[in-house]
């Protein structure tokens, strides 16, 4: 088993003389681990079933152990997280005392069922027992789950066990093949720690050695990760590139969760490109190939869709749901970013009590990581938010991007004191037509044009358009009017009813053209 997790060849000879009659359980589990390195997942699920049905009280308690932490994982990997509990209940009906191989194997078995602070607490566990496993290699691969498991949660902290992890490699000269894998991961931790210069540094190294060592799956991650680095330096084109790659690699491989994923990717560069189509098309080869673990980003993107489309205050509820169910699996990094896309849904539906509470809520969060970027949906967006509605020094610290998916539409709209026109368009009349009244809207509408920049007081509106009614009515009549006001400027993004100072006024973003007579 030393040999092997050197990656060393060396016993080759004598492994490929272990048969189904072979007793010793040693060389039936290096039989087993053997497969799996040739990626034989169907011969080391027989090696390693009969290397257990060989072990008794007299087999190394580390030998044991390391048996049932491979054979847990190739019956976790076929989805049975009941199985692999039944060889964690077999291990110990031999001895009660935990061991790191079997503590990582309960964290994996949490990981899969989302119970992520378990599993974190078993990794930790795990990795203080390290001195007990067969293998330094235990150590290593406990790291590295635990590195990925905090990245969306602590990236400085991430970092650090990565790094940990790629020195024990090299300390005790254990198998090359994994380092690819290390380099990818403390590359994407970098990206979400918003270090991109030492994330490039890593992907250069993981590139070359998944290269020199033929392990396809890391070379598509790696290019994966690429894509990531690309975008957040808004160098859309070649992101978009990298993750055509990434898809390439992965279907000539068979790598099919991972075409779901590029596809996923393709589609939210397909927003930043402004290429809608291409965004629908590769949206729906998403949800051909996709699984359980798609859902939510697939959700992610509907909910993108809805606010493209004018549909905020649905995008608004999409994202808040989304930006809980991140939290309760301590993904801090995505929560923020989804709270932040919910105060920009909120601000296009001219519900800015909502787009500040979104984004206060955003701030608030971003200070247990301390969050700085997100490696999905990070755009232009997310950053207007944070400096329009999350308050003092929201915005300092998060990563800068100038690339967005609402660009085009906000320098579209056109505002006159008789109607607003969106790509040249007129709102229809139907647009108008709310409990208010059309006339009385119309009315409000053109005093908030001609006064724009500046607002109008309170009293003096409801006076203007309620002359005959007293003042308490006159002012309810205005505030229902205002609620309707918003609701017609919903369909206009980049124009707001604002109230402020004891008094309304029209809002608008760059780009939003203003005429008044």
């Amino acid at each position: 088993m030393a040999s092997l997790d050197k990656g060393s060849d060396r016993l080759d000879p004598m492994l490929s003389r272990v048969t189904d009659t072979t007793e010793s359980v040693p060389l039936l589990v290096a039989a087993g681990r053997r497969a799996l390195l040739r990626g034989e997942r169907d011969s080391a699920r027989a090696w390693l079933t009969r290397a257990q049905s060989r072990t008794s009280r007299r087999t190394a308690e580390p030998l044991r152990a390391r048996l049932a932490f491979e054979l847990g994982c190739v019956l976790l990997d076929e989805g049975g997280t009941e199985a692999a509990e039944s060889v964690i209940a077999w291990a110990q009906s031999f001895s009660h005392r935990p061991s790191s191989d079997l503590l990582h194997l309960r964290a994996l078995i949490a990981d899969r069922r989302g119970e992520r602070t378990d599993a974190i607490t078993f990794y930790r566990q795990a990795i203080a027992k390290a001195r007990t496993a067969l293998s330094p290699l235990s150590r290593v691969l406990e790291l590295r789950n635990l590195a990925e498991a905090l990245a969306h949660e602590s990236p400085a902290e991430a970092l650090t066990m990565y790094r940990h992890a790629i020195e024990t490699l090299r300390a005790h000269d254990l198998d090359p093949r994994l380092a690819p894998a290390l380099h990818n991961g403390l590359a994407y931790a970098a990206i979400c720690a918003a270090d991109l210069d030492l994330a490039d540094t890593e992907l250069d190294a993981a590139s070359r050695d998944a290269l020199r060592l033929g392990i396809p799956l890391m070379r598509a991650y790696a290019a994966y990760n690429r894509s990531i680095f690309f975008e957040l330096r808004d160098e859309i084109e070649e992101a978009t590139r990298a993750i055509g790659e990434a898809r390439s690699m992965s279907e000539a491989a068979k790598l099919r969760d991972l075409v779901v994923w590029c596809w996923i990717r393709e589609s939210w560069l397909a927003m930043k490109r402004k290429d809608r189509a291409a965004a629908d098309r590769a949206a729906a080869s998403a949800r051909k190939l996709s699984g359980e673990a798609q859902v939510e980003a697939l959700a992610t993107l509907d909910a993108m869709f809805s606010l493209i489309d004018g549909d905020s205050l649905n995008a608004a509820k999409l994202f808040g749901e989304l930006a809980t169910g991140y939290l309760e699996r301590s993904d801090v990094v995505t929560a923020v970013a989804l709270m932040f896309w919910r105060a920009v849904a909120y601000r296009g539906a001219n519900a800015l009590k909502g787009a500040k509470a979104a984004a206060r809520e955003a701030c608030t969060l971003r200070r247990r990581g301390p969050v700085r970027v997100s490696p999905s949906w990070w755009g232009r967006e997310v950053l207007d938010a944070a400096r329009l509605d999350g308050g003092d020094r929201c915005a300092d610290g998060l990563l800068q991007v100038a690339a967005g998916i609402l660009d085009v539409a906000r320098a579209l709209v056109e505002v006159t004191p008789n109607d607003i026109s969106v790509a040249g368009t007129p709102l229809p009349d139907e647009a108008w037509q709310r409990r208010s009244g059309a006339r009385v809207l119309r009315r409000l509408f053109a005093l908030l044009v001609e006064a724009h920049p500046h607002g109008i007081p309170r009293d003096e509106l409801a006076d203007t358009l309620w002359p005959e009614s007293e003042g308490d009515k006159a002012v309810r009549n205005l505030y229902a009017a205002t609620k309707d006001l918003r609701r017609v400027l919903a369909s206009a993004r980049g124009v707001r009813l604002v109230a402020r100072g004891g008094g309304y006024r029209l809002e608008t973003d760059p780009g939003i053209t203003v005429h008044r007579n």
